[in-house]
């Protein structure tokens, strides 16, 4: 009986310390070429690592733009990250729209993120992949 106790206890052990340890993103996590599918209108949205030498915020050396499929590339500002770096505020600077994003990688394959974004008062939403 204590065996199985003991055995119990360590296999629910290592699952949540696996479910912890996978969970959090590093910042690293965010870097690349994502493919974008923005309510459906496909895009890349690009975060990179500026290098610059900063400390106004822990995001403060990375760089965002998304290009449309018409090629034409939008600059955007990371306003946020947290929830254990899981989680990105940033703005797209569209024609005549600063739009508003709300993202989310995935806990368990850091290369899928998803999220919602705010345009004319309504919520859509978008997903993206390396």
């Amino acid at each position: 009986m204590k065996r199985a106790t003991l055995l119990l206890f360590a296999v629910v052990l290592l699952l949540t310390s696996a479910a912890t340890l996978f969970a959090d993103a590093v910042k690293s996590d965010w870097f690349g070429d994502w493919k974008m599918s923005l309510d459906g209108r496909p895009g890349v949205l690009r975060i990179t690592d500026t290098k610059a030498d900063c400390a106004t915020s822990p995001w403060c050396d990375m760089a965002i733009s998304y290009v449309g499929a018409d090629g034409v590339r939008q600059s955007g500002t990371i306003t946020s990250i947290s929830d254990r770096n899981q989680h990105m505020v940033f703005y797209l600077n569209f024609p005549g729209n600063r739009q508003k994003f709300d993202a989310y990688i995935f806990s368990w394959d850091k290369n899928k993120l998803a999220g919602t974004t705010y345009w004319g008062g309504r919520t859509f939403g978008f997903s993206a992949n390396k």
